[in-house]
């Protein structure tokens, strides 16, 4: 699949942008702060229904503006869709957004899969290095593009937990009976629906640590080894084996819960660890290897999307070559050609090779304007 058209209005600062995009590389060329990350994070937004750049919606509207709109197409082996997002500061919820696909409103959850990304950001720094919330963010971004259903069960949990957690602080005064009538049905949920997220978490892991290993193999020449492997909170097994020693956690964790008003125990609370020959890339990578194999990793998330949709996810790539050497930058070049890539550059002299089919748009200031491309 590849975007056709793409239209921001009162966008971050794009007050009224549209783009005819190309089906292979796109290039979008400007200094820092000019908007071209905003048409990759619109884009990210197209396919998700949200940014991970922006804490509330309204920070994506126009300074100044009451309201903003994306509005991106796309062409797909078996059929067109256009995608819709508008945002209005007068709605009854602050932040709220309509979401159209091909005309029809609908929820955030049965918005992905219609337009299918990977996305490689400066943030993706954090996924390595920060908190185990940005490695879950990844496996459930994959997991939701491949099946809404996972969505909103991902969606039932995280209520589910917060209702318990806040349940947890009102119980830490009665008693045990009390404490266990009460919060022996929330255990019950949390045990089976976190045994499913688990499992295909495991499951998502297990094809992307393959991938990600050979395609960081690919953009390492083959000197280092890329693993990667989940780092769940229960005994990893079958789902009716996790749903027992969530029960059982539950039961033994209870009192360091009351006192501490929290879940201990579920995907919640669940890593992604991941290692370069042996030794943890968190703490002793380089910030090459970090970028290359956060590349690795997107590059494995882009196989996968494909043998489930059977269509190429449009690649997102920001700022992602401007750090790789001249070897690795070609190498993933090579490995993009043929999906449609939008990528985002100060200048094309960062590239040592743009194919001649690129499309290259200059960007300042809010304003995108097409340049010919030319190869080199």
């Amino acid at each position: 699949m590849y975007l056709t058209h793409l239209r921001l209005v009162n966008f971050r600062n794009h007050v009224r942008t549209e783009i005819e995009l190309g089906p292979h590389l796109n290039c979008f060329v400007g200094q820092n702060a000019q908007g071209k990350s905003s048409i990759l994070e619109a884009v990210e937004i197209a396919a998700t229904g949200r940014s991970h750049r922006a804490a509330r919606d309204t920070d994506l509207l126009h300074f100044g503006e009451s309201w903003a709109r994306v509005h991106a197409a796309a062409r797909r082996q078996d059929r067109d869709v256009e995608v819709d997002i508008l945002w209005r500061t007068e709605m009854p919820a602050a932040g709220a957004k309509e979401i159209r696909v091909n005309g029809v409103p609908v929820r955030r959850g049965d918005l992905f899969g219609h337009v299918l990304i990977v996305a490689s950001t400066p943030h993706d720094q954090d996924v390595v290095t920060g908190a185990p919330a940005h490695r879950r963010r990844l496996l459930d971004v994959v997991l939701s593009q491949i099946s809404p259903a996972y969505f909103f069960l991902l969606l039932r949990y995280a209520r589910a937990v917060e209702q318990r957690n806040r349940l947890l602080r009102d119980l830490a005064g009665a008693a045990i009976r009390e404490r266990e009538t009460a919060l022996e049905p929330w255990d019950e949920q949390l045990s089976t629906m976190g045994a499913a997220i688990t499992a295909r978490r495991v499951a998502m892991v297990r094809r992307l640590s393959q991938a990600a290993r050979e395609g960081y193999a690919y953009l390492a020449s083959d000197r280092e080894a890329l693993t990667i492997a989940y780092a769940p909170s229960l005994p990893p097994g079958d789902e009716t084996a996790m749903i027992v020693a969530a029960r059982d956690a539950f039961a033994r964790r209870r009192r360091d819960e009351l006192i501490r008003g929290t879940t201990l125990t579920g995907p919640h609370r669940d890593d992604l660890r991941m290692q370069i020959d042996g030794y943890d890339l968190r703490t002793f990578g380089s910030r090459g290897q970090h970028q290359a194999a956060m590349l690795a990793l997107r590059l494995a998330e882009r196989k996968v999307l494909l043998e489930e949709s059977g269509e190429e996810p449009v690649l997102l790539l920001d700022d992602a070559a401007q750090l790789l050497d001249e070897e690795r930058q070609m190498r993933l070049m090579q490995l993009v050609e043929r999906a449609q890539t939008l990528l985002t550059l100060t200048t094309t002299a960062t590239l040592r090779r743009i194919p001649t089919e690129t499309a290259v748009f200059k960007v300042a200031g809010g304003h995108v304007e097409p340049e010919h491309a030319h190869a080199t």
